[in-house]
């Protein structure tokens, strides 16, 4: 009998650290290539792995998310079992909201149980990579694992800010660190270590189990990688799916950007239009782009565009933006519906939907000037809000 899975797409966090993208979304459904929102591509894993018996755990700022779903993702028959449904907390355990990836998870144990999967599959709503989810399926019953872990090998020098595993020859997870000082390297590299990529295969009966354990424990934050696989990791058999591609985790405005411009580039992390692996969205009912005049180069226009001149170099222009002559546009990702006036000079600026750059303003020159008015992250990039406009 094949086996049956539920996958569960972690949706709640804040997403403090992407703000101001994050100040009226969730970060899954902040916009990632145009149409696209981050969400799409663990969806698009799951669905094209053929795990179609998907579970949004939701919480802050759902609205634009769920309008997402529903527009995008209302491709599942009910009679034969499909299904995408949302599920924010409901107050079947206690009356509070999600407090921690495990406690999302155990808060739903009921459906689990109503669903009586032989595996849950724990994803990210925030990662943007392609992989086939069945390899590590075959991976646990080879191994006869109760909970498999996927991860990267990364340079033992920025490891830190993730979760390490410690693991032996045989892939077996002997030690779970989350976001130690000194991270400890892998057993092939010396001079790389193993992190955890926040998605996780269990067999259903192991981590129920856990999930109560941990529920139990009050001094716990109710996380995966702090509290619930440390636990499992003496009692149970836990693996170590090495995955040996392209992986990013969307958690910062920088990481953001640079995702941007990876997939920008003559070589792309992978292809978006892969037929064998349709990274599936909502595409908006635009026309074609109208392009008057100007110089393009190095970037990506989406439908429904009106370029009247000026110049784009190395940007991403989504649905429905307007560009005046003489404008000038450099290394920005310019979200749906924003405007940019004539003789407006933009550079390393993220421009967030129905934004109004205004005649003749620069954006991305002077530190001083945009602190006045946008946030700018750690490695240079501006933000300008959504819907903003100059008083």
């Amino acid at each position: 009998m094949p086996e049956k899975i539920l996958t569960m797409v972690l949706c709640g966090g804040r997403g403090e650290r992407l703000y101001p993208l994050t100040k009226d979304r969730a970060k899954p459904a902040v916009p990632f290539l145009g149409s696209y929102r981050i969400i799409d591509f663990s969806l698009s894993n799951a669905t094209n792995s053929g795990f179609r018996r998907i579970a949004l755990l939701t919480q802050y700022k759902s609205l634009s998310l769920e309008r997402h779903i529903l527009n995008g993702w209302n491709i599942f028959n009910t009679e034969t079992g499909d299904f995408i449904l949302s599920l924010p907390a409901q107050g079947r355990v206690g009356d509070r909201w999600y407090e921690g990836t495990a406690d999302a998870v155990f808060q739903n144990i009921y459906t689990i149980q109503e669903e009586n999967p032989s595996r849950v599959l724990v994803l990210s709503g925030d990662h943007i990579y392609k992989t086939d989810y069945r390899k590590v399926l075959k991976y646990a019953l080879d191994r006869k694992a109760e909970a498999v872990v996927m991860a990267k090998l990364a340079p033992t020098a920025q490891a830190s800010r993730f979760g390490i595993l410690g693991v032996d020859e045989s892939g077996r997870i002997l030690e779970f660190q989350e976001k130690p000082r000194n991270p400890a390297p892998s057993p092939w590299h010396p001079d790389m270590s193993l992190v955890s990529m926040g998605v996780y295969l269990f067999e259903t009966r192991s981590l129920i189990k856990a999930l109560i354990r941990d529920a139990k424990n009050k001094a716990s934050a109710h996380d995966f990688g702090k509290n619930v696989l440390p636990e499992m990791i003496g009692r149970a058999a836990v693996y170590a799916y090495v995955f040996d591609d392209y992986w990013e985790d969307i958690g910062t405005l920088d990481a953001y950007w640079e995702a941007h411009r990876l997939f920008l580039s003559t070589e792309p992390p992978f292809l978006m239009n892969d037929p064998a692996w349709p990274i599936r969205t909502y595409k908006p009912q635009y026309p074609a782009s109208m392009i008057a005049g100007g110089k393009i180069a190095g970037s990506v226009v989406a439908s429904g565009c009106r370029i009247y001149g000026g110049t784009i170099q190395d940007s991403l222009i989504s649905e429905g933006v307007t560009i005046e002559d003489n404008a000038e546009i450099r290394d920005s990702v310019i979200l749906e519906g924003a405007t940019v006036r004539r003789n407006a000079r933009i550079r390393k600026t993220v421009i967030d939907k129905g934004a109004i750059i205004p005649e003749g303003f620069a954006v991305g020159y002077d530190d001083d000037a945009d602190r006045r008015y946008f946030k700018i992250s750690r490695e240079g990039l501006r933000v300008i809000p959504k819907n903003w406009k100059l008083e």
